[in-house]
């Protein structure tokens, strides 16, 4: 396979479509590269566009062990549905503790971004260091930071200085687009988006089940997660474009 230190270009890739991107990473890297996804729906479109095209990218899932139940159900779902195996990468348990005696039982209230980090970014440089390709499934029309600063193709630097290639082959696709995909292949979904409140809250975005509730959708798609900040919301793990 080709070294991540080939000469790359990314104009090239970013006019390629999504079904281009993923055959060039796995075509090119093999098993070094890998879609990261939350298991939201834009993740399992691009898995589902991977398995039509006869890929076997890898996939794997950071989890942060404070996932809602209906999360792991879809995991067990994707991996059926898909015979492949979800490589999940979780944050230490000293790091865990270490997190707790520093700050207490609740980070996430208290130090957000210290326990985004352990959970989260920590978990992702064990995917990481596997990696050369790292494909992801941000859009620009989840944020306004990832309208402006998501790139479709670009170089990242993981702990250790290490360039690695990352791909957003869904960054043009319209919400719409993931929702039209999503009912014409009867794809799996987190089944939380089939609730609704008595008093009309909705869940926009899920992920762990402590920092994202229900909201009116009229609050905004990103109103939901870490509910008590009014930042730009960023877990780390994407630092250009956020991270939903």
């Amino acid at each position: 396979m080709t070294s991540v230190t080939m000469d790359i270009d990314l104009d090239q890739l970013a006019s390629m479509d999504a079904e281009g991107l993923l055959r060039f990473a796995y075509d090119t890297y093999g098993e070094r590269a890998a879609i990261g996804t939350s298991l939201q729906k834009t993740g399992v479109v691009l898995i589902d566009i991977a398995h039509r095209a006869g890929l076997p990218v890898r996939v794997f899932f950071v989890d942060t062990l404070l996932n809602n139940p209906e999360t792991y159900d879809l995991l067990a779902e994707v991996q059926d549905r898909y015979s492949l195996t979800v490589e999940r990468f979780t944050p230490a348990d000293e790091d865990i503790e270490s997190l707790k005696r520093s700050v207490g039982q609740y980070p996430h209230f208290l130090a957000r971004p210290v326990c985004c980090r352990a959970r989260k970014w920590q978990p992702l440089q064990k995917a990481l260091a596997t990696l050369d390709v790292w494909i992801a499934g941000l859009r620009s029309d989840q944020s306004e930071r990832r309208s402006t600063e998501a790139q479709k193709a670009s170089w990242v630097q993981d702990e250790r200085g290490r360039r690695i290639l990352k791909l957003n082959p869904m960054l043009g696709w319209p919400g719409e687009d993931v929702e039209s995909y999503t009912r014409e292949h009867d794809l799996p979904y987190n089944k939380l988006y089939d609730y609704e409140s008595p008093y009309g809250e909705r869940y926009t975005v899920i992920g762990c089940a402590c920092c994202h509730i229900p909201v009116r959708p009229e609050l905004g798609q990103r109103a939901g997660k870490f509910p008590w900040e009014r930042s730009a919301k960023e877990c780390g793990l994407h630092e250009q474009g956020g991270g939903i």
